[in-house]
């Protein structure tokens, strides 16, 4: 019999939570659990609500749809928010991407952007990268190279899909440069184990989310166009986690002006309502079969309206700029403290996408119990982040929303730096307690 309490027993036990605590209410950069705690956000929902929590411009669209209609079909009928959505995107899309077709996830998207590539090209190979992460179905788990959990023990995966190494710069040989070291492995794969011609899509992120938040060099991200050209082949530019205003630019790609064959957003896209995109040209799109693709809930109204609200709030507040602004101090932050904590290996991201990754002291050697005590730390002190990125397991990511305030994210330096937390000392002794029941529970499981 588990000793949770009765209302929880109804969840799996491997959905272990990072923070230990049950939200009631969020607004902004803060979520209030239900004992009273308040606590500080550096996740929200893994880069969704990039707008805050509950921001006043998307609940109030939510609710004024919600009166009007919830769910249109897309194979149906269409409605309003669907077809003004389309719009906004295609306006802040690469230029001559001027269709979308929804979904409800990330992962799906992904899936119809492999589809799209297939059906386009005809051929069925895929090339992805060490380090990278694109979902949990099970194309997508072949995909996937960050972390053998989101693959193991679901052999036999789909297959025709091989990794290339990615641009890692921190990590690249330092006799090496980091654009063609990478590329090289491209070259590897296409002399090694497949043709090129049997390739239909090279997908790549433009920053590793799941993978440490790494950030290529803009040359391979134009060797890669290159390549892709050369051969034939889509280039899918997977926008889940850097897309919607992340990165402090619309989406991570224009950092580096490469332009993308199909291109993939969720998460940030309606500020936490489910509803994702894939995007191309109309040339492609029409070699798409028809009944080919599609899904009930995809575009369903109430996402719609909350991504329209979503991307006015974005562009009328300055939120792009602020995530620049923010995401710069923050990374400057971190800088700062590495000559005093040589455990921080590296500082990196774009915008407020940003992660540090930890090494033991005096070389590149992960450190991936420093990772998960810091994490547990700021826990302790009502800071929520997110740890252990990528395969090595030694990064901290930093995800607040592209609103943050200048307050908010100087009570964050305060609580990275300080002995006692910013907080209360009654909350940081409830959370505490709250971990070692749930430690004590999960060793009880795994007994």
């Amino acid at each position: 019999m588990s000793d949770k309490p009765a209302h929880m027993n109804h969840m799996p036990h491997f959905l272990a939570t990072v923070a230990p605590i049950t939200i009631d209410h969020a607004a902004g950069s803060w979520v209030y659990d239900t004992d009273g705690g308040k606590w500080l956000d550096f996740v929200m929902g893994i880069a969704v609500v990039n707008t805050g929590h509950c921001h006043p411009a998307v609940v109030k669209a939510v609710q004024e749809q919600a009166g009007k209609v919830s769910h249109a079909q897309m194979n149906i009928y269409r409605h309003q928010p669907i077809l003004e959505l389309s719009e906004k995107l295609v306006e802040i899309l690469p230029e001559g991407m001027d269709q979308v077709m929804y979904a409800n996830s990330g992962a799906e998207a992904v899936e119809n952007a492999v589809k799209l590539a297939k059906q386009a090209t005809r051929r069925p190979g895929v090339i992805a990268f060490q380090g990278a992460f694109h979902g949990r179905t099970h194309l997508t788990m072949a995909l996937n190279d960050s972390a053998v959990h989101y693959r193991g023990h679901h052999e036999p995966l789909v297959g025709g899909i091989y990794h290339a190494r990615y641009c890692y710069p921190y990590r690249t040989p330092a006799s090496e440069d980091p654009t063609e070291y990478a590329l090289e492995d491209v070259r590897r794969v296409l002399k090694a184990e497949i043709y090129g011609d049997d390739v239909a899509a090279i997908i790549v992120e433009p920053i590793q989310g799941e993978g440490g938040f790494i950030v290529p060099t803009s040359e391979f991200m134009h060797g890669l166009r290159a390549i892709a050209d050369e051969i034939g082949a889509c280039l899918i530019i997977d926008e889940i986690q850097a897309g919607m205003g992340r990165t402090g630019k619309w989406f991570g790609l224009e950092h580096f002006g490469v332009k993308p064959d199909i291109v993939t957003i969720a998460k940030g896209i309606a500020s936490g309502y489910p509803l994702a995109a894939i995007a191309a040209n109309h040339e492609l799109w029409d070699k798409c079969l028809p009944g080919s693709m599609g899904g009930t809930y995809g575009g369903n109204g109430v996402a719609c309206a909350a991504g329209i609200a979503s991307i006015d709030a974005m562009r009328d507040e300055g939120m792009l700029d602020n995530a620049t602004r923010q995401g710069e101090k923050l990374r400057a932050f971190f800088t700062g403290l590495q000559a005093t904590y040589p455990v921080i290996g590296e500082v990196r991201g774009l915008g407020l996408m940003s992660a540090i990754e930890c090494v033991e002291p005096g070389g590149k050697t992960p450190s991936p119990t420093a990772a998960k005590a810091f994490m547990a730390e700021c826990i302790k002190r009502n800071l929520i982040i997110m740890g252990t990125g990528g395969a090595l397991g030694n990064g901290v990511r930093f995800l607040p929303p592209l609103n943050i305030s200048d307050a908010d994210m100087d009570v964050a330096f305060g609580i990275f730096t300080d002995d006692e937390p910013a907080l209360t000392r009654r909350s940081r002794e409830l959370c505490e307690l709250r971990l070692r029941i749930r430690d004590t529970r999960l060793c009880k499981r795994k007994a």
